[in-house]
Order: structure tokens, then C-alpha cells, then sequence
């Protein structure tokens, strides 16, 4: 049986425009993040991660490490975010569907979140166990 630690490896080795990626409980405590990407003070504040998992209606932007990504896209299956200002995009896929638990991951500024979104979907149903 996988670990999620696996999971994460395999994310990152099929999907190289994914920089950094981040696994929060349903109860909002981080179970793990890549060390290059540390979201922990972004869970609990105002706007921040646990809110926008939560929202039944959305936020219109959250902040990450200090950049602000305007919320492009937001469905119980995903919510996309982009930095205006081209430093990248988040995506987060609530774990289970619609759930409170979530995989989070940091995309290459360079591409767009399309371009890895099925992915980070697929593997965020692989998390369900762990969350």
C-alpha cells in the first residue's frame, strides 16, 4: 500500500511544472508539505487555506507565502488560483470531493494550471485514505 509520502514522490516525478505540494486534514492541520513550499501559517488565517476548503461560496483571492492568487476557478471538485503578477498558480482539490481535506499544489508560473489539473485531480482521489 501507498504512503502518502509515495504519492506526493510520484505527483512530482509525472508532473515536473508541479513545484511544491502540501496535504491538509480534514480537521485543518497540515499532514505534510514539500519543504521547498511552507503553507503552515496560510492554513488558519483570515482568506487562507482552511477558509477557502470550507467556503460553500468562495473567497475571491487567497495569499501564499506572501503572494496573492486571485481565485479563477471554483467547483467542489477544484479551485484555481493565479498570481496577476505571473509568480504562478495554485490549485487545490478538496479531499474527499467537496470535502474539508485537501491537496495543494504550486504550478510553474510558466505554464498554466490546465496543463497539470487532471493530474493533481487523479492523485487528490488517491489521498482520500489519508486525509
Amino acid at each position: 500500500m501507498s504512503t502518502f509520502e509515495t504519492l506526493i514522490d510520484e505527483l512530482l516525478n509525472q508532473e515536473p511544472d508541479i513545484y511544491g505540494v502540501a496535504l491538509v486534514k480534514k480537521d485543518g492541520t497540515m499532514l505534510t508539505q514539500t519543504e521547498n513550499w511552507d503553507l503552515s501559517a496560510d492554513l488558519h488565517k483570515e482568506g487562507g487555506i482552511n477558509e477557502l476548503i470550507k467556503s460553500e461560496r468562495g473567497i475571491g483571492s487567497i495569499t501564499l507565502q506572501g503572494i496573492k492568487y486571485m481565485i479563477v476557478e471554483n467547483t467542489p471538485e477544484r479551485k484555481i488560483g493565479t498570481n496577476v503578477a505571473g509568480k504562478g498558480h495554485v490549485i487545490i482539490c478538496p479531499i474527499p470531493v467537496g470535502g474539508t481535506g485537501a491537496l495543494i499544489c504550486y504550478v510553474n508560473p510558466a505554464v498554466g494550471p490546465r496543463d497539470v489539473l487532471f493530474t493533481v485531480q487523479e492523485y487528490a482521489k488517491k489521498f482520500t485514505n489519508f486525509v
